[in-house]
């Protein structure tokens, strides 16, 4: 007992110094923004005063120093929110090191924090930290910049720190000690994702710091963690690559409601917000003459609405298919072969025959060269032929040949509207398709027009992005994933996902891995099998849908089955508002009724908005923020909850084809799962 006490009053000493040592940092770095904003301030006020006096050298040399200065006082800001942060929770973990024949001390928070040249606290994403989260006790080494360190890892501590106090330290042996991320994955679900840089486990913190890989596909089990990796890891990127900023990266993300649920977690970590967006917000800052371009959740939602035909079913399937795809290519390559100069070519002081320039495209017309790598051709031809004149620039070569070849006779409607109309499209599918409807341009046919665009006008220069994400990747078909690894082709790219939480009825893949294909043969496939959000219960009852003995729950078992009933249309008010009270009085707080179709959603809600309070529909389009929720199954996707109640319509059940979607539905919960009226589809499963 006295060892402990021990023990403790040093951590409490070594917590007391730090706490003095940040604040005493947070008081100098409010000084040094208030000076800075203050000097800001008077630069601008004196530029603003005085310019009609100054010359143009005087007036650039003050903005510069006004945009320096700026610079500088929003980087002491950013600092300064991260010292107020670290003092509310310094650090969550010490490792205790002999590093040739040296004893060392080790405490790990999330931003490092130094007095005279000593570390105090060291960053999570330092490669010294790297021991915390993969390396057993005993002999070990870490990767440093100047190679690789030896050392031997004596202790690995926890330490919970709650207002100022030691209230718990834990010592592991192996990795991250389970009692800690036991109590972690207890708590209540909230509006917010949180970090989980104190439980990160080795597996997610293998993908977490791969600097080795410029592409990873990740493949993980629902409540895997894979969003909370992605992010983790932008934060570890952002920390190991110095030239890049938050404004350098971008999440895909599946819904507005997504990204506004993940939102706290880089601001948690001390980083800046990324940008997020959805494919489809992405793709309309590329196609314009319709009134509405569909989103992927309005796509699928009029498959499980039961909206479509059959025919249109079956057109749809089509148009994800590689026989689609093909059929395109072939198109585009007929087209581009069509292309020819009309009048003589002029760039700058340089003019060339029509005739000269069409006989370079001639001799470039096969089936190989696309007509990008054509219009390249010729640039360099020409950009050679005429090396020494100065005016010359490849780029501008590249843009106008461009312009003069393609844009006056393309438009990416009218070329679509045709190819729908076409021998090879007739040929792969049996029939023409129909023609766009100027209104709404459907989900499968926004993909074929931004890719027959960007295959004649050249694809997007996103050289401002230096990493991607790509959240829910099972729902990218490869179409679009060969157009995005085309748009950023120079940025690494992280893609996860789970082929059992598809919800697209058309396409599936087999493996996430069939994806390493397309984005190139340097891409890494890794697998994260562990399941931290919902219960061994849970887990256990959705295994047969899927088939995947590699999922391996986590969670400690509650001792809560899953709840079974069949519930007739006349009881299901009587029905929820008892188990949503019992729920309640369980502590469970953020509760969601699951149906199959939006369409369900919406009607079950209008029966009980006036009946239940606080009852909201999810849209994709909603702030995450309340805690009763009635959703369709494909919004509540990447979100979870303390418990779900699954409403399976006896008129619209989950059928064969469905079982994903159910297993999205019911992988939503954390605590506890009801279902009413199970699906056949699970029952043949048992």
């Amino acid at each position: 007992m006295e060892i402990l006490d021990e023990n403790f009053k040093h951590e409490q000493k070594y917590l007391d110094n730090a706490l003095k040592i940040i604040k005493e940092q947070i008081k100098d770095k409010e000084n040094d923004c208030e000076k800075g904003i203050d000097y800001v301030q008077k630069l601008s006020k004196y530029h603003w005063q005085y310019r009609s006096e100054m010359d143009e050298v005087e007036r650039a040399t003050l903005r510069y120093d006004v945009n320096f200065s700026a610079k500088l006082t929003n980087s002491e800001l950013s600092r300064l929110k991260k010292l107020r942060k670290a003092y509310d929770n310094p650090y969550f973990g010490k490792l205790n090191l002999e590093i040739e024949g040296e004893q060392e001390e080790i405490y790990i928070g999330l931003i490092q924090i130094m007095e005279d040249y000593n570390n105090i606290v060291t960053d999570w994403r330092s490669p010294i930290a790297s021991l915390f989260y993969n390396s057993k006790l005993g002999n070990t080494e870490y990767k440093a910049p100047m190679g690789m360190i030896s050392c031997n890892l004596e202790q690995r501590k926890q330490i919970k720190i709650d207002n100022g106090k030691i209230k718990r330290i834990l010592e592991s042996d192996l990795y991250i000690n389970d009692d800690e991320l036991q109590e972690v994955l207890s708590k209540s679900s909230t509006g917010k994702m949180k970090n989980i840089v104190s439980t990160i486990q080795e597996e997610q913190n293998e993908v977490i710091r791969n600097l080795n890989d410029n592409k990873i596909i990740v493949q993980g089990c629902a409540g895997s963690g894979k969003t909370s990796v992605a992010l983790h890891r932008i934060a570890y990127l952002l920390y190991n690559d110095k030239k890049s900023k938050a404004e350098n990266m971008l999440i895909l993300s599946p819904s507005d409601t997504f990204s506004s649920y993940i939102s706290n977690v880089l601001p948690e970590l001390g980083e800046d917000n990324v940008m997020q967006t959805t494919f489809s917000d992405f793709a309309n800052s590329f196609v314009s003459r319709f009134e509405k371009l569909e989103s992927f959740t309005e796509f699928v939602s009029k498959y499980y609405e039961n909206i479509n035909t059959d025919e249109k079913n079956s057109e749809n399937k089509f148009k994800f298919t590689i026989e689609y795809k093909d059929a395109l290519d072939k198109f585009i390559k007929k087209l581009s072969n069509s292309y020819r100069f009309k009048d003589d070519f002029s760039y700058n002081d340089l003019t060339i025959p029509c005739s000269y320039m069409n006989r370079l495209v001639d001799s470039l017309s096969n089936d190989k060269t696309s007509l990008q790598d054509k219009i390249d051709l010729i640039a360099d031809d020409i950009f050679q032929m005429f090396s020494d004149k100065k005016s010359l620039s490849k780029n501008g070569l590249k843009k106008k040949i461009a312009k003069e070849l393609i844009k006056p006779a393309f438009d990416p409607r009218i070329a679509y509207n045709k190819f729908l109309e076409s021998e090879e499209y007739i040929n792969a599918f049996g029939k023409k398709g129909k023609k766009l409807n100027i209104k709404l341009l459907e989900y499968p046919d926004l993909l074929g027009l931004l890719y027959l665009n960007f295959e004649i006008v050249g694809y997007p220069d996103n050289n401002l992005i230096n990493h991607l994400v790509i959240d829910e990747v099972q729902d990218y078909v490869p179409l679009q994933m060969e157009m995005i690894s085309k748009m950023f082709n120079g940025a690494t790219i992280t893609a996860l996902g789970d082929c059992n939480q598809t919800i697209n009825p058309y396409h599936k893949y087999e493996s996430l891995n069939e994806m390493s294909n397309i984005l190139g043969r340097s891409t890494k496939y890794m697998e994260l099998n562990k399941a931290y959000r919902s219960s061994p219960e849970i887990m256990n009852y959705v295994k047969s849908l899927i088939n995947n003995e590699k999922i391996i729950p986590v969670r400690n078992s509650q001792n809560v089955p899953v709840s079974v009933k069949e519930v007739d249309k006349n009881d299901i008010f009587k029905t929820l508002i008892s188990d949503i009270l019992k729920l309640k009085e369980n502590g469970l707080e953020k509760i969601c009724i699951i149906t199959r179709s939006n369409k369900e959603a919406k009607a079950l809600y209008e029966s009980f908005k006036d009946k239940i309070d606080n009852l909201e529909i999810l849209t994709d389009t909603l702030e995450y923020n309340n805690n009763l929720y009635v959703a369709a199954s494909y919004l509540a996707k990447g979100l979870e909850f303390d418990a779900v109640i699954s409403y399976n319509s006896k008129d619209n059940p989950y059928e064969e084809n469905d079982k994903y979607l159910y297993y999205v539905a019911c992988t939503r919960a954390q605590h506890n799962l009801i279902v009413y009226n199970e699906p056949k589809v699970l029952k043949r499963g048992k």
